[in-house]
């Protein structure tokens, strides 16, 4: 008799690089006059969180481990199965929406790569589940 060996492929969450966002404000005094600012630059992804909740609730999760090298770092989440669901969120610089993707509950680890220059994050390469 054979035992079945399951493998959970990595799940590989794909963020916009860049979103188009709509502000709107909810002034009370009537006599000022919103106006789009046409220069200011797109929200661009600038990373990305895991939650142990839905991101709206809070609960962002602290990495477990982070390694750098000459070119990325490695930031590493550990998923203990009690803290299900957990969430990963897209953050965006020059923006205060997060898009947000529930992570599988099969999930036991997450693995964030980012390029470095000068030593800080530079862009998000990947971010992979498995």
């Amino acid at each position: 008799m054979h035992a079945l060996l399951l493998v959970a492929m990595p799940l590989i969450f794909d963020c916009p690089r860049v979103i188009d966002i709509e502000q709107t404000t909810l002034v009370a005094d009537k006599t000022w006059e919103l106006v789009q600012d046409a220069d200011l630059p797109p929200a661009s992804l600038t990373t990305v969180a895991v939650y142990t909740q839905h991101p709206s609730d809070g609960g962002n999760l602290a990495p477990d481990h982070s390694e750098k090298t000459a070119d990325t770092e490695i930031t590493s989440w550990r998923l203990p199965p009690d803290f299900a669901p957990y969430w990963a969120a897209c953050v965006y610089i020059h923006s205060r929406i997060l898009l947000a993707k529930r992570i599988p509950a099969e999930a036991r680890q997450c693995h964030l790569t980012e390029a470095l220059r000068a030593n800080k994050p530079n862009g998000v390469l990947s971010f992979v589940c498995e």
